[in-house]
């Protein structure tokens, strides 16, 4: 035995434990039994060093000698217990419920358990190599090292086994620390005076302290004392593998404007932190930064979930300037029995559901999850849609009542679940293609349609005159969108004047110079520019005064409602912006037109387009041909 190598291990022990302690432990169950391993090897090496010195100091013949054998059975004890927790370790970070029972850590440590029995009845030989240092041999020796090596072995094999369980940069920190503690276990053994195990375990712990342990790993660095999203992913799924009920429940951050200042993110920051320490102090569970503008706990006091949503109410009217704090609560594993199936649901309540709802509190529940699993699965009809071009194209036709013939229609992209043969609302699938960013695909594939259809079915010669394409607003600040557009007109030869693209407000447009530079290039080709939706959304007065429209639509829900019979005085709403509009110098198309009498007001208020079921639905290519074929007049249907 030499004492050096146990006390450069123990230094290092000593550095790792401190720092491990300087910020709190993360509520996961691989990393208490880390901590646990760590205080392992810390002891095994104050045994080593006792053992040493007792062995220098204590003469054999001495009546103190008993104490060479209890320095000799702790270390040998405390060595196979380092091994044993280990093995725990590696059975935590690759079970898939993430958790260890009883059981399995009693049976697991039954070998080390009878190896020290074993070398407390048979005793542990001490012998002198030719250099003067002290070693233990003997069958109780050789079964203690044996058990060892088999629990180091086990790991390295489970390991391997299970590697698709683990992040590949852990799995090779893991494997190369375990491999590394083998081979030193087999040298000590063949060369018993060198006290290598100490070394072994210490760079075991350093390794998975640096790549995987070091709770500095679990906390966001921008917001202090709130975990990131990796540590709430792995404490999920430890607490979904113990099968208990509990809560997570989120405080979603759903500012103004999509786009923050610095200012406003500040304020996030702090309003984060502050709620971040509530968890800590008030539910007794650390806050997990989820998704930029969530914080998620995980709680399993129902009592607690009810204090916490108190104390986050009494902030909103405090705290919150620019924000609007929403709490919401997933019972789990009710709603949700797979940790990959909560983090889905957790991602569409905080992305996309909470900024729809006007209730402070939600409590998902079956009706929320039906509604992420129908959106789930749009979005999937959507890709296979993209990837396959099957967007279907219809066209709605409209009324020029200057001539009462249907002289331009709306070109309108359709899209058809293909197992059941059912239409998609547009606006159900359109917002999830913009999230997705496959919205600028899919305006292309339409284009290249409605181009297509043109060229093939030569609508001038039915009198056509415009057929109207819509943009969503992302596609308008894209730089190359007017180099696109041009060339399918150019590509089919179709005349730019016989296209008129409708700017949709499905997306806030928030680079007007990018925007106005689409415009007056497509202008340019001999395009028109009208805007879509006038009355809803984004569409506003501001928006006409900044670029030059040739044509506002105006939403069928805001015509539906200056129409309303039971309040006449909304009538003052559609004479007033019709004027405006005129006054502009703009034409007006009014969308939604389902009767006779609202086409009669709409003329007599001087509107020049009508469009709506009164007329036609959108109909499919062959449809509309027909349609063209038997126009009728301007307010019959056959009438």
């Amino acid at each position: 035995m030499e004492i050096r190598t146990p006390l450069i291990a123990i230094m290092v022990s000593i550095i790792l434990l401190v720092i491990y302690l300087r910020k709190n432990i993360p509520q996961l169950i691989s990393a208490r039994i880390f901590f646990v391993f760590l205080v392992s090897v810390f002891v095994c090496n104050i045994c080593e060093i006792l053992e040493c010195t007792a062995f220098m100091l204590i003469d054999e013949k001495s009546s103190a000698a008993a104490l060479r054998e209890v320095t000799q059975i702790l270390y040998v004890g405390s060595l196979l217990f380092s091994a044993f927790i280990m093995c725990i370790y590696i059975y935590a970070k690759t079970t898939l419920k993430r958790a260890v029972s009883n059981l399995v850590v009693v049976i697991t440590g039954i070998p080390a358990l009878i190896a020290v029995i074993i070398a407390i009845v048979m005793g542990i030989d001490v012998g002198v190599n030719e250099w003067g240092y002290y070693y233990n041999y003997g069958t109780a020796v050789i079964i203690c090292y044996a058990i060892g090596f088999t629990y180091v072995l086990l790991s390295i094999l489970r390991t391997i086994y299970f590697k698709n369980r683990i992040r590949k940069d852990s799995f090779f920190s893991i494997l190369s620390g375990l491999i590394v503690w083998a081979i030193l276990l087999i040298y000590q053994f063949i060369d018993r005076a060198m006290q290598v195990s100490a070394v072994a375990m210490m760079i075991m712990a350093l390794i998975l302290f640096l790549s995987m342990e070091n709770p500095r790993e679990y906390y966001e660095r921008s917001i202090d004392g709130v975990r990131n999203r990796d540590a709430f992913e792995m404490a999920l799924l430890e607490r979904m593998g113990m099968r208990r009920e509990f809560f997570v429940v989120s405080v979603i951050f759903t500012g103004k404007t999509a786009v923050m200042s610095n200012s406003e993110r500040s304020e996030m920051t702090d309003l984060m932190k502050i709620v971040g320490k509530i968890s800590e102090s008030h539910v007794g569970t650390p806050a997990y930064l989820f998704n930029w503008n969530t914080l998620c706990s995980i709680v399993r006091n129902p009592e607690r979930v009810e204090t916490f949503m108190n104390i986050v109410n009494n902030l909103k009217d405090n705290e919150g300037k620019n924000y609007r704090l929403t709490f919401s609560i997933l019972e789990l594993p009710k709603y949700a029995s797979e940790a990959d199936k909560a983090l889905q649901i957790l991602t569409y309540v905080s992305g996309e559901y909470a900024f729809k709802q006007s209730s402070p509190n939600l409590v998902i529940d079956q009706v929320v999850v039906d509604k992420m699993t129908y959106r789930n699965s749009i979005e999937d009809v959507v890709r296979t849609a993209v990837k396959e071009k099957s967007f279907d194209v219809y066209y709605q036709p409209i009324l020029s009542v200057e001539d009462g013939s249907f002289s331009s229609a709306e070109a309108l992209v359709r899209l058809q679940r293909p197992d059941k043969g059912k239409f998609i609302s547009p606006e159900d699938f359109i917002p999830i293609a913009e999230k997705c960013g496959l919205i600028q695909e899919i305006d292309d594939l339409v284009f290249e349609k409605v181009c297509s259809f043109i060229a093939r079915e030569n609508l001038q010669a039915y009198g056509i005159k415009t057929i109207e394409v819509n943009l969503s607003g992302n596609e308008v600040v894209d730089e190359q969108t007017h180099i696109r557009l041009i060339n399918k007109m150019n590509k089919y030869q179709i005349p730019p004047d016989f296209i008129n693209f409708e700017i949709t407000e499905t997306s806030y447009i928030n680079n007007d110079e990018v925007f106005k530079e689409n415009v007056a290039r497509l202008r340019e080709s001999g395009s028109t520019i009208s805007m879509d939706d006038f009355g809803s959304g984004y569409s506003n007065l501001l928006e006409i005064l900044k670029m030059d429209y040739a044509l506002v639509k105006m939403d069928k829900e805001f015509v539906w409602s200056c129409l309303d019979k039971d309040k006449p005085e909304n009538m003052r709403m559609l004479d007033y912006t019709i004027k405006f509009l005129k006054d502009f110098g703009l034409h007006i198309l009014a969308e939604g037109v389902e009767t006779m009498d609202q086409a009669k007001i709409l003329i007599d208020k001087g509107v020049e387009y009508l469009q709506g079921f009164y007329y036609s639905r959108p109909i499919p290519e062959e449809e509309y041909i027909d349609f063209l074929k038997a126009q009728k007049g301007l307010f019959a249907k056959g009438e």
